[in-house]
């Protein structure tokens, strides 16, 4: 199969060559070919590939725009009929559009290509290795993975391709009731090894959820939180939290954090880390974007996600951030807390491996309301005891990020967005785990 760059650089080249006099052409193309299994009861419950690409293509003409979305189909006479048709359609339509008085194109022509390859095993190789591990338990679990890539070019010149091939598998031992061991496995390369060692630990943790459930009562506990807890807490900062245009119209959960009235430990760094996670370092305005963005320094405010129209609304220096202004490689830096002795420290508490149902109770305060989920331990003497019932906990960020975070795991785990509902996504975290001297659980 030719790459997926092969197959759109013909529509690429209709955007660029499709402007008339005064006109300013542009286009951001989501392409991949995806494999897909599903696993239920540790067997191949559903296999197959899809192959997808769309495009929003834009017309740019005397300050106005207008823009609408098309399916590609990777011929190349095909895609360029499409783009000459969509064109046509938005210049019958674009005088009846106001001007737009924050419109923001990149006006430097830029020419790149990156396309990241590593090895990928066959599907069937997966499906083998996967059932050969899981032989006995129930196991239920996603595997995705396959090329994934995007685009921009204009009419100004520009020529911007990114293509990698991530890959996961989201997978849940399940045990009974509503007790599960729920594990995401996103390495940088695929080990059949690793993930046979990951579904046998798994294992090993189910079979204490079999044990009878421990009912706690309301209060503060000391508290572990796996990486892929971290992830949830840490993602709610991206519902608006360094986002220039949320902390302009004082919208921003971490308003205190960017003012100076509050912070977190001074362990604590967040970057937008495109680089490290392997995520495209332009934006559908033709804008490129830093390689790391510091978000959070020692426990203080960085920098803010600033889009081209923020940028122009706000008269602000932009850096490239998408229209959401959200980060999408969130990675924080590790501590010294070493992963097989994160219960032995904790001691007795709760062990926490996953958040559900996130939501801000107190925005402004960035205090956060959820529930736990799956394997969610009482932990006595350092070691994991009994199973605990579904608990809700209410705390602030700054508490747990801050005046009782104790330490962070000095190793950093992959996490990656596993949404497919319109396409798969580059989007990830870097995370580590991370010990409370309390966390506060309302019932």
């Amino acid at each position: 199969m030719t790459s997926l760059r092969e197959r759109f650089v013909p529509a690429m080249q209709a955007i660029q060559e499709g402007a008339q006099a005064g006109e300013i052409t542009a286009g951001w193309i989501d392409a991949e070919a995806s494999d897909f299994v599903r696993f239920n009861h540790g067997r191949v419950r559903q296999a197959g590939t899809v192959h997808r690409a769309t495009i929003e293509l834009r017309l740019v003409f005397r300050g106005r725009q207008a823009s609408l979305h098309q399916t590609l189909s990777g011929d190349a006479r095909h895609d360029r009929a499409a783009i000459a048709e969509g064109l046509a359609r938005l210049r019958d339509g674009i005088g009846e559009s106001e001007p737009d008085p924050h419109l923001s194109l990149s006006d430097s022509p830029a020419i790149e290509s990156t396309v990241l390859a590593p090895p990928m095993p066959d599907p069937q190789e997966v499906c083998d290795a996967v059932c050969s591990a899981a032989a006995g338990a129930d196991l239920v679990g996603f595997y995705s993975a396959g090329p994934l890539a995007c685009g921009f070019a204009s009419s100004l010149g520009h020529s911007l391709w990114h293509e990698a091939r991530p890959w996961f598998f989201d997978y849940s031992i399940y045990a009974a009731g509503d007790k599960a061991v729920k594990v995401t496995l996103a390495h940088d390369r695929w080990e059949a090894a690793k993930v046979a060692a990951s579904i046998a630990q798994a294992r090993r943790e189910a079979a204490i959820l079999h044990r009878p459930v421990k009912q706690l009562s309301p209060g503060e506990y000391r508290a572990s939180l796996s990486p892929a807890a971290m992830a949830e807490i840490v993602g709610m900062m991206n519902w608006g939290g360094f986002s220039a245009s949320a902390q302009k119209s004082g919208q921003s959960p971490l308003g205190r954090l960017t003012s100076g009235a509050d912070r977190f430990h001074a362990s604590v760094h967040l970057r937008d880390d495109l680089a490290s996670l392997g995520a495209p370092r332009f934006q559908a305005d033709g804008f490129q974007r830093p390689a790391s963005l510091a978000l959070v320094q020692a426990g203080c405010h960085g920098a803010s996600l600033v889009s081209p129209r923020s940028a122009r609304e706000f008269a602000l220096e932009g850096n490239g951030a998408t229209s959401a202004e959200s980060a999408q490689a969130l990675a924080m830096e590790a501590g010294d807390l070493d992963e097989t002795q994160r219960l032995e420290r904790l001691g007795r508490g709760v062990a926490v491996s996953n958040f559900w149902y996130l939501n801000w109770s107190d925005r402004d305060a960035a205090r956060l309301t959820g529930m736990t989920r799956f394997a969610t331990l009482w932990v006595e003497g350092g070691e994991a005891v009994a199973p605990l019932s579904v608990m809700r906990f209410d705390d602030s960020l700054y508490r747990m990020l801050g005046s009782r975070l104790e330490a962070l795991g000095s190793e950093l785990h992959r996490l990656p967005d596993t949404q497919t509902y319109e396409n798969r996504s580059f989007g990830a975290m870097l995370m580590p785990g991370a010990l409370l001297s309390g966390l506060h659980f309302s019932l």
